[in-house]
């Protein structure tokens, strides 16, 4: 199995300068390469989902458009090891992090959204110092910053050596975590002793954000199962009452020489009419409530179908049982009694 790991380096806690810090930095990252059960590192100023991201307004160049947009300082090799393809256009190269180049890879989105209709490739933008940066490629949309958004203005720029004060080193490996995190520890502790080195899974910091939700979902899942149950007390004492006060017309109908059979066929369809309708009402409000909250909802489809159908079957098959059981009553009853029932 393959996963991702990230390790934060603060150098600046530490008192490196620049170039201390690009040595630093290079000699880590060809060490941690080096190890086994390694296939690829990168490098980043923001992992993945970290609660850490930056941002500033760019100048559309022409328009003079001023847009906010959140950005990453990376390393060529940040989109392999994340599993992003480069769509249009290419990706960075070992020169342009070396020399800080002033190009830029956006997000299908961001393309969309700042060129509507035109191709990104060569088009500028302004850095609030004036610096212009050329759009080299268009990357595919993903859950860098914010889980659950795939659509935020974002931009990669490469990672250059200004940007090795303080940044993450990110860890493909395959095999065990334990292992692969003890391997970093020694590599970065036997460069410096007193480097503080935070190995953590890519996936954990899912952990932040599922909390809330996690939290959402147990609430919500308590109020709909009492808001179930409540509904089924209501659906079975409506359906029972209205049962039991057709047992007069069951004498009748039995007296007359209607068959068990034919007396829970129309009972059925009498109780089961109103119910039906109600179902279907009670979808299509739901459906509707759902597309306005699937805002809310991510790696969930707003109209599971598995909900708007267990849930009507289930309020269905307690209005049949409702409908059975006194039903079944009345036939067995007899009919002189029956046509006593008040």
């Amino acid at each position: 199995m393959k996963s991702v790991a990230s390790v934060l380096f603060n150098l600046t806690t530490q008192g490196y300068d620049d170039n201390a810090a690009v040595a630093f930095m290079q000699s880590t990252r060809e060490r941690i390469a080096s190890l086994p059960n390694v296939i690829e590192i990168a490098q980043a100023e923001c992992a993945p989902l970290s609660h850490e991201f930056s941002a500033a307004h760019f100048t559309l160049s022409g328009s003079g458009t001023k847009v906010g947009i959140e950005y990453n300082h990376v390393s060529p090799e940040y989109f392999s090891v994340l599993g992003i393809p480069i769509l249009r256009g290419r990706g960075f190269t070992q020169a342009d992090a070396r020399n800080d180049a002033a190009v830029v890879i956006v997000t299908e989105a961001t393309a969309r959204r700042l060129w509507p209709g035109d191709d990104p490739l060569g088009k500028l933008l302004r850095e609030g110092d004036g610096h212009q940066d050329t759009v080299i490629g268009v990357a595919k949309d993903a859950q860098v910053s914010h889980l659950g958004e795939l659509d935020t203005n974002y931009l990669y720029f490469p990672a250059g050596p200004r940007d090795d004060q303080r940044a993450y080193v990110l860890v493909r490996f395959a095999g065990d975590f334990a292992a692969t995190a003890k391997g970093v520890r020694d590599v970065v502790q036997s460069l410096d002793a007193e480097m503080p080195v935070d190995v953590t899974r890519l996936e954990d910091y899912l952990e932040l954000w599922r909390a809330p939700s996690r939290i959402s979902a147990s609430l919500s899942a308590a109020l709909g199962a009492l808001a179930l149950l409540l509904a089924s007390i209501g659906v079975y004492g409506t359906v029972s009452y209205a049962v039991s006060q057709s047992v007069r017309e069951i004498g009748i109908r039995i007296a007359l020489g209607a068959d068990g059979a034919t007396i829970m066929r129309l009972v059925l369809r009498q109780a089961m009419r109103p119910v039906a309708i109600g179902a279907l009402v009670g979808v299509a409000v739901c459906a509707a409530v759902s597309w306005g909250l699937s805002s809310m909802l991510f790696g969930l489809n707003a109209h599971d179908p598995i909900a708007f159908t267990s849930v009507p079957l289930f309020l269905l098959g307690v209005a049949m049982l409702a409908c059975y059981v006194p039903a079944r009553r009345a036939t067995n009853v007899d009919p002189m009694v029956a046509l006593r029932y008040e």
